[in-house]
């Protein structure tokens, strides 16, 4: 019985030791967005999600997507913000828009219409980032991506 409880003990120490000799060392975790990193990508994202919901909004009212200068028109984005945003993310819904291609301080809007209205791209980028050039990108399925220049890390 000694034996037995002997031979059990050292198969499972050499499996364990077989299990983290084949699994290696790991990777580590990607490290984590914090501070002002963390407060630019929640407003890139937060406003294309904005940007999404009105332009859904705008297509359902006049049958086409909408370029920005259409959407402040209308009013989707005012110099006092916009109901388009959550309401978990004031700086988006409080922000103070405006027609120029910084449409807030320190934001640069490329919105592309295209293929007669029934298509767009957008591209929010940040204007104070010279060094990676971090942008967040949507289109009209709402899929949305963030880009930096090649050299920078994400």
């Amino acid at each position: 019985m000694k034996s037995l409880r002997r031979a059990v003990a050292l198969f499972l120490i050499a499996a364990a030791c077989s299990f983290v000799a084949v699994a290696g060392p790991q990777k580590s975790a990607a490290p984590a967005v914090i501070g002002r990193e963390l407060q630019r990508r929640s407003f890139a994202l937060n406003f294309l999600r904005a940007l999404n919901n009105a332009e859904q909004d705008y297509k359902k009212k006049h049958g086409t997507f909408g370029n920005w200068d259409a959407l402040f028109a209308e009013g989707y984005f005012t110099e006092t913000g916009t109901k388009w945003g959550s309401s978990d993310f004031p700086t988006v819904t409080q922000a103070m828009y405006s027609r120029a291609t910084e449409v807030v301080p320190g934001w640069k809007l490329r919105l592309m219409i295209s293929n007669g209205g029934k298509s767009y791209d957008a591209l929010v980028e940040d204007a104070t980032d010279a060094k990676c050039g971090y942008a967040g990108v949507t289109d009209e399925r709402g899929m949305m991506r963030e880009s930096e220049f090649i050299s920078c890390k994400m």
